[in-house]
């Protein structure tokens, strides 16, 4: 029997098992990020950034189109088996380079494209499972009841996101460091077996961006794969399942569990659902989860999803501008190899981390999610700004600063997304968000990815950023007509659960009705004198005297 104290204990920081699932899969990620550049470059030459921006374009379009329905598809089956597909899809493509690079250690030319381009293709096709924040903070939002814990909670989502960033690159570029290539044992064997091939031009040519290794590649997609694999664990034998009536691994709440709104039944694996059972649901389910038009319902019937829709694409189209080009920008313009991107990177996790976890719990609580999100979308522009006019790679750093602050736009808007709907509905709403997030990451980096190509010979070759910064404005015009978290429009009554707006609907007829009999008595008070008033009260008193005399009078009868 375990004691209620402990129980209440345990489910209040319940969200905190999902965070270990956060951290293992975007260490994996990150990384790669310090060496995948240079393997980029080294690939694609000047074609680089519109190779990566039509494979981007192609991953964020099918994010779009599957990043809502995992939302909705989990309200029913669950967090848990839909945070471990999300996983397993979006470290493929660093694991089949792990797993290509595991098969043959010798310096091909051939092999060596062949692995970049099979890199390219698993990356765009990863966007059909670019859903680990939209799970992530539905998860958050059915284990944290309470409006001011939730944001916290957000906030401490997203600097484990930072933690990882701020580990991964810079770990990364020293694991891909192997110091002097001519004393290791099979270098001289490779060089000779890759005579004529070409590979030599390509080592010459990538001295001044730090020719990887493949000896540290290895060592970097390995340690990925390895990270990969417990998640993967992790998620199956120990997250919990935080839908109590999931298809797998729910359990249905008692009235009594139903009745405490802040608290959250222990999910166990329900043995007593049949596979049939299982299947017609998702049978059921997965035709009818989504289609590319929902996304448009969801932010044109409402006046505040419409307001939080458009945000979302200005901010987010200007986001992944600079996330996509970014590391390519100082690589190929500022020369930076495996440590020094390593160095940038890590710093720009480690301002996430400390935005995220200590930020976010004093600006936003102090000054509202409104007013924490224009403040944001303010710190973004002027970081575009630093990134067009950047002359020196060491500018690239006085970014790091400004985005401490423009990382409050991400928890405060989806904050106030899972404030104003119901919890059923939070994964739907959520993942609709990131709908929009999904197809602004297929818009950005093909724009300015094609933008990025014309920009590399004009005196300005930073200018595209500037144009991000546009965005980043614009987005901060349209935050201010969004309501005030006291206002009453706060609410969306568009998700709503039914039965709510069915009561919502008769008490405003309630109201309504009230307020219309006190119209009437009002008036009809009005049109009374006084001096009749005071004749009425008499005449009634003498008729109540005269009742209460016969009725004196009359005999009692059985």
């Amino acid at each position: 029997m375990i004691p209620r104290n402990y129980k209440s204990n345990d489910q209040e920081l319940r969200h905190l098992y999902v965070l270990p699932v956060l951290l293992l899969e975007f260490l994996a990620l990150s990384i790669t990020r310090a060496v995948i550049p240079t393997l980029l470059l080294q690939t694609f030459g000047d074609n680089i950034y519109f190779v990566m921006g039509c494979a981007e374009c192609v991953r964020g379009l099918l994010a779009f189109i599957a990043c809502p329905a995992f939302g909705k598809i989990s309200d029913v089956l669950g967090r848990k088996v839909c945070l471990f597909i999300t996983v397993l899809g979006t470290c493929s493509p660093v694991c089949s380079l792990a797993v290509m690079s595991l098969q043959n250690h010798a310096l091909d030319i051939h092999q060596q494209q062949q692995r970049v381009w099979m890199f390219v293709v698993l990356l765009a096709l990863s966007g059909i499972f670019s859903s680990t924040f939209t799970l992530t903070f539905a998860y958050i939002s059915d284990t944290v009841k309470k409006k001011k814990d939730r944001v916290t909670a957000y906030g401490l989502a997203l600097a484990t996101f930072g933690l990882s960033f701020t580990i991964g690159p810079m770990a990364g570029g020293y694991l891909a460091h192997v110091g002097d290539i001519d004393t290791d044992s099979y270098t001289a064997s490779s060089i000779a077996q890759d005579e004529g091939n070409g590979m030599e031009d390509i080592m010459h040519s990538g001295q001044d961006q730090n020719y990887l290794h493949p000896l540290g590649q290895r060592r970097v997609f390995c340690t990925a794969l390895i990270l990969t694999i417990l998640d993967l664990l992790y998620i199956y034998f120990i997250l919990p399942e935080s839908v109590p009536d999931a298809v797998f691994g729910g359990k249905a709440q008692t009235r009594s569990e139903k009745e405490e709104e802040d608290e959250i039944s222990v999910v166990t694996c329900d043995t007593r659902r049949s596979f049939t059972n299982q299947w017609n649901s998702i049978r059921d389910i997965v035709p009818n989860a989504w289609s590319p038009f929902d996304t448009l319902r969801i932010f044109s019937g409402d006046p505040f999803m419409y307001e939080v829709g458009t945000i979302a694409l200005l901010y987010y189209t200007a986001l992944w501008a600079v996330v996509s080009t970014l590391t390519l920008y100082a690589a190929k313009r500022f020369h930076m190899g495996p440590e020094r991107l390593g160095e940038l990177m890590s710093a720009l996790g480690l301002s996430t981390m400390i935005s995220e976890a200590v930020l976010v719990r004093i600006v936003v609580p102090s000054i509202g999610e409104k007013r924490s999100m224009r403040v944001g979308l303010i710190a973004f522009s002027f970081q575009c700004i630093v990134l067009g006019f950047a002359y020196e790679g060491w500018h690239l750093f006085i970014c790091v600063l400004l985005s401490t602050a423009s990382n409050l736009v991400y928890p405060s808007l989806t904050s106030l997304v899972s404030s104003a709907v119901s919890q059923d509905m939070v994964g739907e709403a959520l993942g609709a968000v990131n709908g929009v997030k999904a197809l602004t990451e297929g818009i950005g980096p093909l724009l300015f990815g094609t933008l990025m190509t014309f920009s590399e010979k004009t005196p300005l070759p930073g200018w595209p950023y500037l144009l991000a910064s546009f965005f980043a404005m614009a987005a901060y015009k349209r935050a201010a007509r969004l309501p005030d978290e006291d206002d009453e429009e706060y609410l969306s009554e568009r998700f709503m659960r039914p039965t709510n707006m069915k009561a919502a609907s008769a008490l405003s007829e309630i109201e309504l009705e009230r307020s219309s009999q006190d119209k009437e008595y009002v008036g009809l008070l009005s049109q009374v004198d006084e001096s009749e008033c005071v004749s009425a009260n008499e005449q009634l008193v003498s008729d109540l005297g005269e009742d209460h005399n016969q009725n004196q009078r009359q005999p009692c009868s059985i």
